[in-house]
């Protein structure tokens, strides 16, 4: 616990390490400001410009020329009647307000895995930040004289990423969702108990991605030796790595940010192609669905053994390698 407790006080210092962490707590406020302004109520005044809008369209000689045109031949403009032609092919006023009003299930569906998938990005960056600057710095060798048993540095400097990166992506994102659930009280929205229970599961498993990811980061500068070295690793495996995964015909199941949507979602589905044998006579057994699902299950075995095999060569490297 003393080892812990120093290795937290080091990362408190750091000044990357609370640029990090300020931006962890920035970038979802302007995520939230931008989200509440694009989903704001439509105004009386708004809705009177709007109006005005639409009087000075319905005014010109064009619109007069194609209602009657409608009026005419209202099966061709989607109209059962004359009468609907004036509502078919007349201006509205939603097409000059036509806002999205505010709805958690669907930001529950893409902002939430953004903002898990962003903040997840930045803790990856404290802990190897914090891993690199001792290399860099050179002093590694001088901690190791104070505390010459490897495996317990190694694992006190990994328990303090750990335990900072859990507590800044839990406490960021129940601020991030308490946000949205005062501005949809607010604005007098209901939110149904299923997409508050998926919300809130959601975001446990967001910490959890967080924290691991963090882990797995120090594990690797921690054996590279090197913040860059690190940093052009996740950047090959989170980018490069599934373009030649596709470009070898690997399966979409063995893609990185398959798995890592597959873990935040709880599963997502992705398409294949059929046998050939489905295209003549099927036989029996025969799968010709063109939809597979990868699981939570799945992400978390595949996530796990990447995290397992960056952790077990880190501690073996920083055991046995000299230190400079």
């Amino acid at each position: 616990m003393r080892l812990l407790g120093v290795e937290l006080t080091r990362l408190r210092w750091r000044r990357a390490v609370l640029l990090l962490l300020l931006a962890c707590l920035v970038v979802p406020a302007l995520i939230f400001a931008v989200t509440a302004w694009d989903t704001r109520p439509v105004s009386g005044a708004e809705l009177a410009r709007a109006q005005q809008q639409v009087e000075q369209m319905r005014s010109e000689s064009g619109f007069e020329r194609e209602l009657r045109m409608c009026q005419q031949r209202p099966h061709r403009f989607g109209a059962a009647t004359a009468d609907e032609c004036e509502t078919q092919v007349g201006p509205q006023v939603a097409w000059f307000v036509s806002r999205s009003p505010l709805d958690l299930r669907e930001l529950s569906r893409g902002l939430w895995p953004t903002v898990i998938v962003l903040l997840s990005g930045l803790l990856m960056l404290l802990g190897t930040t914090f891993a690199g600057a001792d290399w860099n710095s050179g002093s590694m060798s001088n901690q190791l004289l104070f505390e010459p048993r490897r495996l317990r540095v190694w694992a006190a400097k990994a328990a303090a990423v750990f335990v900072t990166a859990a507590v800044t992506a839990a406490v960021t994102l129940a601020l991030f969702w308490g946000a949205f659930e005062l501005l949809a009280s607010a604005r007098g929205i209901e939110t149904a108990p299923r997409v508050t229970s998926f919300i809130v599961h959601e975001s446990m498993r967001g910490v959890v991605l967080a924290a691991f990811g963090a882990l797995g980061a120090f594990a690797l500068t921690m054996f590279f030796r090197s913040t860059v070295a690190t940093l052009g690793i996740l950047f090959a495996v989170t980018l490069v790595g599934s373009l030649v995964l596709a470009a070898l015909g690997v399966g979409e199941q063995w893609f990185p940010h398959v798995n890592v949507a597959a873990w935040v979602l709880d599963g997502v589905h992705y398409f294949v192609e059929p046998p050939l044998s489905c295209q003549t006579v099927v036989s029996a057994g025969t799968d010709c669905s063109t939809r597979r699902t990868v699981t939570q299950g799945d992400a978390a075995a595949y996530l796990g053994v990447l995290l397992l095999v960056a952790v077990g060569l880190s501690m073996i490297s920083f055991r046995r390698r000299d230190v400079p």
